[in-house]
């Protein structure tokens, strides 16, 4: 379903939202799965989307049992659900500025490589990563930000001097059911779990 959600920030300040999604357990030491231990523990990158994806897609990002789809309007997580076609979560600013200039920033020294097929014309190599993707004036005078805290996706709405807050809003379509924990967290119910938004931090630089 689609809901939205209205964030009552007041002053000009760095609105950071952190997106947690629940994560299955690492693998033992001891166990045939212990090689992935490592894969959990690299830090988010986002790639530069070349061709290996849609290309309405501007960066995506791997995460465990999810991929993150970066477009001009909307965020997309896919997650690996039981669910037999999987769980499909958007993410859309309200009124939001529709072709902001999405830019990758800090860029990592890692490159992704995909070959694909015996076809060289399919294969998409050296592409560059980075650790965060800036939108620029999604709303007058706010920038959006997504990065990664390890292996958490989290985002922030920088909001300049004189900027409107108040004019953020998100439309959220893929969950089943919105509620708020006692710790202020928001809580998506999904097919087969929960995703959650934690309580926004607000700051000044």
């Amino acid at each position: 379903g689609r809901r939205a959600l209205r964030l009552p920030v007041r002053w000009p300040i760095l609105l950071s939202v952190m997106t947690a999604v629940l994560l299955p357990p690492v693998a033992s030491a001891d166990s045939p799965d212990a090689g992935l231990k490592a894969l959990h523990n690299l830090p988010l990158i986002f790639e530069a989307n070349t061709g290996q994806t849609d290309p309405a897609v501007k960066f995506l990002s791997r995460g465990s049992g999810y991929t993150l789809f970066l477009t001009p309007t909307e965020a997309v997580l896919a997650l690996a659900t039981d669910h037999p076609q999987g769980t499909v979560l958007r993410m859309k600013l309200v009124g939001a500025n529709r072709r902001p200039r999405v830019s990758g920033a800090e860029e990592l020294p890692g490159k992704v490589n995909y070959f694909i097929g015996a076809d060289p014309k399919r294969w998409r190599t050296n592409i560059p990563t980075y650790a965060k993707v800036r939108y620029e004036s999604v709303y007058p005078g706010v920038d959006l930000v997504y990065y990664g805290d390890g292996r958490q996706l989290e985002y922030d709405f920088v909001v300049a001097p004189g900027a409107d807050p108040k004019a953020i809003t998100l439309a959220l379509e893929g969950t089943d059911k919105l509620e708020v924990d006692a710790a202020g967290d928001l809580l998506l119910k999904i097919p087969g779990g929960e995703i959650r938004l934690k309580k926004p931090l607000i700051y000044q630089e």
